[in-house]
């Protein structure tokens, strides 16, 4: 991710340019002119030079599986070019593993950088990070995706329902009393007939914004709780907590392009991180999950958010475009 204001784009290239450079030298197949196409871009530009030791340090930093791809020793001075690659894959069956070595870590590297890219491919509808998208669902229901959300639904016979793979959707249902309209959503089901509500995936919850709602947990000795306008339930610990009244402008305020966060947990704030734009956030210590952070932000301007974990909260941050951010002490 990069979140600078006047130069950022030229940054961001820099920085997309340093991530694919230093992945591409990871390919024991490199050739030599490769090698000398990396070193002409490194010497173009000292943005480069200094685009190259972010990746550097963002990688050293992470836990596997990025920290084995730069096993190579390849995190040394960007003013050294990058080490020439063991020439022990030959031609034949030893040619083909090399192509599916590299292969299979560039997938896993893209699966890594953006955990939903899998739930999207098999979603019927979906937005990447840092989009938000309204459609109309075949029975008429509106539907908002958040970003970084995935769905599939099945409106055909007597029965009308929708699995939420990831992420948030609010949705306002077509009434049709003869099919009831069921969203599936991991650990809960939420059952109603017509209603404008939220379902949010990875906090297992529900949120009635008009209209009655019954949320049951998969296991059948959950629920059914019934909830009515603004009121929320979770589940936590595998148990349906009882309903709680919400405040409407904050619940449902991510619908107008804003984050409104009061004394939000830090596990929190990177969750709404990973929808504001593409890459991954991560936290160096655990223990910094426990910090909390309140404020008012709008969902395309992650960089505002990492601000204020910088200034309220003392924590620094390092970023690659695109590939992730680390938030440490």
């Amino acid at each position: 991710m990069e979140f600078a204001s006047d130069d950022s784009k030229d940054r961001e290239r820099a920085s997309r340019e340093a991530t694919e450079w230093f992945v591409r030298l990871q390919n024991p197949l490199a050739t030599d002119d490769t090698r000398r196409a990396y070193r002409d871009w490194l010497m173009a530009d000292p943005a480069h030079r200094e685009a190259i030791r972010d990746v550097s340090e963002l990688w050293g930093a992470l836990d596997r599986p990025a920290a084995q791809l730069a096993s190579t020793g390849w995190h040394r001075s960007a003013d050294e070019p990058a080490p020439r690659p063991r020439r022990w894959f030959a031609t034949g069956s030893r040619f083909a593993t090399a192509a599916v070595v590299v292969v299979a870590l560039a997938g896993g590297l893209a699966v890594w950088r953006d955990p939903g890219l899998l739930d999207r491919a098999f979603a019927d509808v979906a937005t990447h990070p840092g989009e938000r998208r309204e459609v109309s669902l075949a029975d008429g229901t509106l539907a908002v995706l958040d970003g970084d959300t995935a769905l599939k639904s099945h409106m055909s016979g007597p029965r009308r329902d929708v699995t939420v793979l990831r992420g948030r959707v609010w949705l306002d249902v077509a009434r049709d009393p003869a099919r009831p309209f069921t969203v599936h959503a991991g650990g809960v089901d939420a059952r109603v007939l017509g209603t404008a509500f939220e379902v949010n995936r990875e906090a297992a919850a529900v949120t009635v914004e008009r209209g009655e709602v019954a949320v049951s947990g998969v296991d059948s000795r959950l629920g059914p709780v019934k909830l009515t306008a603004w009121q929320r339930v979770a589940l936590q610990d595998g148990t349906l907590g009882a309903p709680v009244t919400v405040d409407p402008e904050q619940m449902f305020a991510w619908r107008r392009g804003l984050i409104i966060l009061d004394r939000a947990p830090l596990s929190q704030v990177v969750e709404e991180l990973d929808k504001m734009a593409p890459g991954r956030v991560l936290i160096a210590d655990p223990e910094l999950k426990r910090l909390t952070l309140s404020g008012a932000f709008r969902t395309d301007e992650p960089g505002a958010v990492l601000e204020a974990l910088r200034s309220a909260l003392g924590l620094r941050t390092v970023s690659v475009p695109g590939f992730a951010t680390l938030i440490y002490r």
